[in-house]
């Protein structure tokens, strides 16, 4: 098992892309027999922002799922979300771990057709503490007994491909929502990342190439966007949104100069 974290962690570290380091992660515990059943970021670091869900699931389960409103007879994420502990989920016909509704059951037996007969979920906290993070994965592909054996066995390597996977792509998810949740223009974010190199208003327009006046524009805007009053509390809001380091926007904003 050691060469499969090895190998892991030289093709995370030399992907490029989210979809590149997002299929890293699928393909490394599909080799262990896993698939990604949930993901789940919480875009500003607390539990109390609404997630975003990145899923593997199978035969169109994420559908199902959302249809059915499974999400409140879910014990699986209310306990990686809220416990340090790793969380397990046995077949239907097995002694559960964890405290399911009727539904939740219901749940369980039809989880199956999503490769996730059986799973297991961690959570991740962020440098305040606060669990900001989780992921669930299961298996159609093993006995109750392998399942069993292999969990008491390699749980931290599983926690450890996971926990690679939350550093490369927990940043990015933030961003990607921020810039869409904020929709700031390429030239807004060129003058965000300005900030953040530390450069002065005239830095910044000799490196975009605009003057000192559009520079005070574009922080205008960003503050109004940030939600923020003065230049030098951009940094700290931008941060707090998951904004800086992201990639740039591809699209312009309708309007902006």
């Amino acid at each position: 098992m050691q060469n499969v974290l090895i190998d892991y962690i030289y093709r995370m570290e030399s992907a490029e892309s989210f979809e590149e380091k997002w299929r890293c992660l699928t393909q490394s515990l599909l080799g262990l027999g896993f698939n990604v059943v949930n993901y789940v970021v919480f875009p500003n670091g607390t539990t109390g922002d609404a997630p975003i869900f990145l899923e593997n699931f199978r035969n169109d389960w994420v559908s199902h799922y959302t249809a059915r409103n499974y999400g409140p007879e879910d014990a699986l994420i209310p306990h990686v979300l809220q416990s340090d502990r790793p969380a397990f989920m046995f077949a239907v016909d097995e002694a559960q771990p964890l405290v399911w509704s009727p539904k939740g059951r219901e749940l369980i037996a039809e989880a199956r057709h999503a490769g996730m007969e059986r799973a297991v979920g961690f959570s991740h906290k962020n440098a305040h503490g606060q669990v900001d993070g989780g992921i669930a994965i299961g298996t159609d592909l093993m006995s109750a007994s392998d399942f069993t054996d292999f969990i008491g066995k390699h749980v931290p390597l599983l926690y450890t491909i996971y926990s690679i996977a939350y550093q490369q792509l927990h940043p990015e998810c933030r961003k990607r929502v921020a810039l869409e949740a904020l929709r700031l223009s390429p030239r807004q974010y060129d003058v965000l990342m300005a900030l953040w190199d530390g450069l002065s208003n005239k830095q910044i327009a000799d490196r975009i190439g605009v003057s000192e006046v559009t520079v005070s524009f574009h922080l205008k805007q960003l503050r109004a966007k940030l939600g923020c009053s003065l230049n030098r509390e951009i940094l700290p809001c931008a941060f707090r949104a998951g904004l800086l380091g992201a990639p740039a926007p591809q699209s312009v904003e309708t309007g902006a100069p």
